[in-house]
């Protein structure tokens, strides 16, 4: 029963369509763009889509044409602030290079990772969102085996000896 109970709240958070045509990919941005700022503004809370789409200049349908619900919003807002932040590490190209300060490096790396979440907005309402709704905590996981991948593969090019699934 759980697992159909998490597969259909799964289910419910992909979205409806897919925008084909410029001005419907430019409206999803607009709906993705406000609900950054509502959630920066407002916080997680107090978000919805009467609100969003009031914000955004569109009416409800049309952000329940993309969307099924509020938190399919926020899923797709997760997916794309993730790729955005796993971009400030370049593939952690600079730990490959070992005559570098690995420590140095990666307190740098996550100076700039916290610095960059407080600067986008909605970035620190999106991230707690992410850690604590179980309907956004695989976004949060994806994310995290990610950016492992990448730090392994930097590290392993750095020559550090230790099997893959250890790095």
């Amino acid at each position: 029963m759980a697992t159909t109970r998490r597969r259909t709240r799964s289910a419910s958070l992909q979205t409806r369509r897919q925008p084909v045509q410029e001005r419907a990919q430019q409206s999803v941005e607009r709906i993705l763009d406000t609900a950054a700022l509502l959630l920066h503004e407002e916080g997680f809370e107090a978000f919805n889509t009467n609100a969003l789409a009031a914000r955004a200049g569109v009416r409800v349908r049309t952000v329940y044409r993309y969307f099924p619900n509020k938190l399919a919003v926020l899923k797709a807002l997760a997916e794309r602030l993730a790729v955005e932040w796993d971009g400030w590490f370049h593939g952690f190209e600079a730990l490959a290079d070992p005559s570098r300060d690995l420590r140095g490096l990666w307190n740098t790396y996550i100076d700039a990772f916290i610095d960059g979440i407080r600067r986008t907005p909605g970035g620190l309402a999106i991230r707690r969102a992410m850690r604590v709704t179980p309907e956004l905590q695989a976004v949060d996981r994806a994310d995290a085996e990610r950016l492992a991948a990448s730090l392994a593969a930097a590290l392993a090019r750095r020559g550090d000896p230790r099997p893959r699934a250890e790095l």
